[in-house]
């Protein structure tokens, strides 16, 4: 695993410092939200406040404390810093209601609302703050910054701003409600100029939220401060701070360079005497050619939920007798460098890590049973965007209610075409870890994939999964309490092995029940997404006879349930992994160059429509010859356990001309029924009539292939699900 996430590490080298849950490293602030950039000056008082918007503060980085949860010189402030509650509410009512007219107006101007914002800043107090948030505080401007301040050489070419700026906190020692009552007193200061849209940000942080969805209490009532307490709760601001009189020699602290250079000095003044600090060894040439001080005991590596523990190294040499042979102990088997191993363990807790759920990392169906692995996916060289990329390529839809793929893939797509645009050569990166054992972890997917050749196969992939008639299968929606008929979804990729991975056995009291056998690999199911890769095309061909193989069972019964309409016949799972398996036989169908415009005007297509007509025809000669008035009346049919169709369908999969001949001589008595009946539903069961007339000239037994292929079997299942023209009313 150690060669593929020291590749990892290299496009990560920015991100990483050092084991983060002991030492300072390095994160991006994140662009969602806009950034206060508060200057200090010489005695460490806040003496100018600037905003950065969320895409210019996504290049600027903050040293974290794994242990302590602080950050600097970026951190968060917790909000709102005034409070009104003691105010009174004659005088607040009239000052709140004017201030949130001023924000609506989009023609109000910065003046008057920085005159507002005033107004109600003499209604406010200084907001009371916990000892944990002064906790935190101190931990970010204090203990922090004096771990920096040792930890970091004064002299650091290009980083004099910032070693000031550690300096004179150090000196200063802010507290909490000190720096908070400075930075309101900045927000409200009236020879300050501030565009619009500042001053609504500062509103929120000074003030929280005065106005939410579906207010109804009035303002300043006991009922409006209740409801915004819960509004406001755990609300913060991010603040990045920096120097009033900067050396203009160097870059100001809030600048990009200043970031990257504070990430290399961390990397290359690390201190290695802190308590727990892994032992050190020799200086000799690694397992990647670098001449450095090797590791010699690997740091433990994070805990990920869907693994366990991830160690980088983990192998017991004792009882390995190759390695004990040449004298190979320990890490000296995989002899890295320090700076290496510190590096490959902070990508991993980056890459792996929580808030990265979606984004970057992502738990998926494992080869084996009842277990899971993790998908890692991130744009080589831009690690830190935000974009739902592990999502789109790892994603399931468990229920019919879940987002499909071209839902989840349209923004990842979106951003994708513009960071292509820019840069034509850029690459994502996916990678799988799968657990071997409770200590050992392995890399099970390694690929580098254009991102040019990512954006046309999921185009292509949702255009596959549309390349079938309509299917409609019915569901329950237990919020809306309806009745839901989809009949349409893209799978995401993945899904073409969980799918196919599983076997379904059905017995008349449990129903259909499946069982896990592995048949095709998320790698397999990578290479048919993308369609271009040397085994793609062979790797599609098994999938459609799998498919063809494991499905057919529980399609034929689906198709018999849309002419019955006793949905419940099958759990939700059967009915809407059959749907999964209709929009993956439109793909693969697609792959090998076969369109619905095209074969649904096939004589196969057109056999498995005839089968589902004759049905049709046979269920209402059953309602209405076979069955009671009183009955009927009901909503009860005595028709047998299997319809004509669909009990010649099985054969019609291998030997269609023969299901033909034996649906000839069997529908004789249902057809001539229908010819001459005049009774209730003689309208519908005419159009039956003629849709079996009409198909029947659309059948030529010439050009039946002697042997029905995969892809015949999927459109002669397509055919026999597909609705028809005429809706019947579900029973």
């Amino acid at each position: 695993m150690l060669n593929e996430l020291s590749q990892v590490a290299d496009s990560l080298e920015r991100l990483g410092t050092v084991a983060p849950s002991r030492h300072p490293r390095i994160n991006p602030m994140g662009k969602n939200r806009d950034l206060l950039v508060v200057s200090l000056d010489d005695a460490g008082n806040a003496s100018r406040i600037e905003v950065l918007p969320g895409e210019t503060a996504a290049n600027l980085f903050r040293v974290e404390h794994g242990s302590a949860g602080s950050s600097f010189p970026g951190f968060n402030i917790p909000t709102p810093l005034r409070r009104l509650d003691e105010a009174s509410a004659d005088a607040l009512k009239p000052a709140v209601e004017k201030l949130l007219a001023l924000g609506k107006n989009k023609n109000s101007s910065a003046a008057e609302i920085k005159e507002s914002i005033r107004a109600l800043f003499t209604l406010s107090k200084a907001q009371t703050s916990s000892a944990r948030q002064q906790q935190q505080f101190q931990w970010s401007c204090c203990e922090l910054v004096s771990e920096l301040a040792e930890l970091l050489p004064r002299e650091l070419a290009g980083l004099k701003n910032f070693t000031t700026l550690v300096e004179t906190l150090v000196k200063s020692k802010p507290t909490l409600p000190f720096f908070t009552e400075s930075l309101a007193g900045l927000m409200v200061d009236q020879n300050a100029e501030f565009d619009r849209r500042q001053l609504l940000l500062f509103q929120e942080v000074l003030f929280g939220t005065l106005d939410w969805k579906k207010r109804t209490p009035e303002i300043a009532s006991p009922d409006y401060w209740k409801e915004k307490v819960k509004q406001d709760k755990n609300a913060n601001q991010p603040v990045y701070l920096d120097l009033t009189s900067p050396n203009a020699a160097f870059c100001r602290v809030a600048h990009s360079e200043t970031s990257a250079l504070i990430n290399t000095a961390l990397i290359q003044t690390q201190s290695h005497a802190a308590a727990g600090e892994p032992e050190q060894g020799d200086w000799a040439e690694d397992a990647f050619g670098e001449t450095a001080e090797l590791q010699v005991k690997f740091p433990p590596g994070p805990k990920v939920a869907e693994l366990g523990n991830v160690k980088l190294f983990s192998v017991n040499t004792n009882e390995v007798q190759a390695l004990q042979r040449y004298g190979f102990k320990g890490s000296q088997s995989f002899p890295v460098s320090s700076a290496r191993v510190q590096k490959m363990s902070d990508a991993l807790l980056y890459l792996a890590s929580e808030d990265k759920r979606g984004i970057t990392c992502r738990a998926i169906p494992s080869a084996q049973p009842d277990k899971r692995d993790l998908l890692v996916a991130y744009l080589e060289g831009e690690p830190e965007g935000r974009a739902q990329l592990a999502e789109m390529f790892g994603g399931e839809a468990n229920l019919f209610s879940d987002a499909d793929f071209a839902a989840i893939a349209q923004p990842v797509l979106e951003m994708l075409e513009g960071k292509v645009a820019a840069n034509p050569n850029l690459n994502i990166r996916l990678l799988a870890f799968c657990p071997i054992d409770k200590a050992k972890k392995q890399i099970s997917l390694n690929r580098s994939l254009r991102v040019r050749d990512v954006i046309q196969a999921a185009r292509d992939w949702e255009a596959g999964a549309r390349n079938v008639p309509q299917v409609s299968v019915w569901f329950y929606d237990k919020n809306t309490k309806q009745s839901v008929f989809r009949s349409h979804t893209a799978p995401c990729p993945l899904e073409l092995s969980s799918v196919i991975n599983r076997v379904w056995n059905a017995d008349a009291k449990n129903g259909f029940t499946a069982s896990y056998q592995r048949a095709i690999s998320i790698a397999d199911a990578y290479d048919v997404f993308l369609a271009n890769s040397p085994l793609a095309k062979q790797k599609s061909g098994a999938a459609m006879e799998l498919l063809v193989r494991r499905m057919s069972n529980v399609l034929i019964a689906i198709g018999a349930l849309k002419t019955t309409g006793k949905w419940n016949g099958v759990s939700d799972t059967v009915r809407w992994q059959s749907v999964k398996a209709i929009a993956l036989f439109g793909i693969l169908l697609q792959q090998q160059r076969h369109d619905k415009d095209k074969y649904m005007n096939e004589t196969i297509y057109n056999i498995g429509r005839l089968l589902a007509l004759a049905d049709s025809l046979h269920l209402q000669y059953c309602k209405f010859v076979r069955t009671s008035e009183e009955k009927r009346k009901t909503g009860k049919v005595n028709s047998p356990s299997e319809l004509i169709g669909n009990a010649l369908f099985n054969t019609a999969l291998d030997q269609p001309v023969s299901a033909l001949a034996r649906l000839a001589e069997r529908i004789k008595p249902y057809k001539g029924w229908a010819d001459t009946y005049s009774g209730e539903d003689a309208g519908l069961i005419h159009w039956i009539n003629r849709q079996m007339a009409e198909v029947r000239k659309g059948i030529d037994l010439e050009k039946l292939a002697p042997r029905t292929s995969d892809a015949d079997k999927a459109k002669l299942l397509l055919g026999y699900l597909a609705d028809h023209q005429q809706n019947e009313t579900p029973k």
